[in-house]
């Protein structure tokens, strides 16, 4: 999950960083000395905020190429990304707080399942329009097309260089 929100912080921030080979390093040596330090402490609650505390830094960077996104396609994929992420969110906290409860009934909803799901559907979602977004960068003119009329995926047409 870490690993997933620091090629997101790459995708959003990268075109404003001034030292192009700094920052994938920088990336890298944080999360390789995070997943060292995690492996031998095991930090619970600490992961969850570490792991909400990157998200909430690329949210606004998301929501700008969100808003400057003219692709009705593509700003569905945002969509769905936000839509699958508050949906498990609240699988996964329902299953945590009314765990005892839930045992009780006949069919058990199995939130936390549901939750791992939906954050499969979440990121795919965000590596599709994030991929998107990346292309849209490097101007190869993107466009979001559907293999088998679902899933969603991002064609790209490189400009011919000489």
């Amino acid at each position: 999950m870490v690993w997933e929100m620091l090629l997101y912080i790459y995708i959003l921030y990268s075109p404003d960083w001034h030292y192009r080979s700094t920052m994938p390093t920088f990336l890298f040596l944080y999360g390789a000395l995070f997943a060292i330090v995690h492996s031998q402490l095991r930090f619970g609650i600490g992961f969850k905020v570490h792991y909400a505390l990157l998200c909430l830094l690329c949210a606004p960077r998301a929501y700008k190429y969100y808003i400057h996104t003219e692709d009705t396609l593509a700003k569905r994929l945002a969509k769905l990304y936000v839509a699958t992420l508050l949906i498990g969110a609240a699988c996964w906290l329902c299953d945590r707080l009314f765990c005892k409860q839930i045992q009780g009934w006949y069919v058990n909803p199995q939130g936390h399942a549901v939750w791992h799901v939906l954050m499969g559907f979440n990121s795919y979602f965000a590596n599709t329009f994030l991929m998107y977004c990346r292309a849209q960068q490097r101007e190869w003119n993107p466009k979001i097309k559907h293999l088998f009329g679902f899933f969603p995926y991002v064609k790209i047409e490189k400009p011919k260089t000489q």
